[in-house]
């Protein structure tokens, strides 16, 4: 096994990983919700923490199982220009919508980085009663951009280098 196929391999595998704890993150919530609703008519009580932590799962969600997609090519997308044009050029575009990922991706993750590492340092704590600190809400932004660099660093290189037809077949 190359150097190229063990990071191709981990990465698969790490996009893998993340993307299980995301579709179970969507069960959790799922039961959760449904949970909150029947015991809040039949009780009359609700759970605090319901709320608060289904919404921090809707950012988890998308960063975790984002490089999933990106690589299983499952994002929603308009392929009506891939489909008009030819071979060669879907091949350019591809390299093109990579490289802009790519550019997308190192943006995110600095600033992310930058307010997550913020964050971290002050102490931040949600202003709930729960005081959830923050620092757990904003890490998945930089982990999750970081994975998604990664894969659009695949995409391009092999739109380049293994002249693969398109991101969008």
């Amino acid at each position: 096994m190359t150097v190229v196929d063990w990071m191709n391999n981990s990465l698969n595998k790490t996009e893998n990983f993340l993307a299980t704890i995301a579709g179970i993150l969507i069960i959790f919530s799922m039961v959760s919700v449904v949970l909150e609703v029947i015991v809040r008519s039949f009780v009359g009580h609700s759970f605090v923490w319901i709320q608060e932590y289904n919404e921090y799962l809707l950012l988890y969600i998308p960063f975790l199982s984002g490089a999933w997609l990106l690589r299983k090519n499952d994002h929603v997308a308009i392929n009506l220009i891939d489909n008009v044009i030819g071979k060669n050029s879907s091949r350019i575009l591809t390299i093109f919508v990579a490289f802009l990922g790519i550019i997308s991706m190192i943006v995110l993750v600095y600033y992310s980085t930058v307010v997550t590492l913020d964050i971290l340092e002050r102490g931040v704590k949600s202003t709930t009663v729960l005081r959830t600190p923050q620092v757990f809400v904003y890490i998945v932004i930089p982990i999750g951009s970081f994975i998604m660099l990664l894969e659009f660093l695949r995409i391009f290189i092999r739109a380049i280098y293994l002249q693969e037809d398109s991101l969008f077949d």
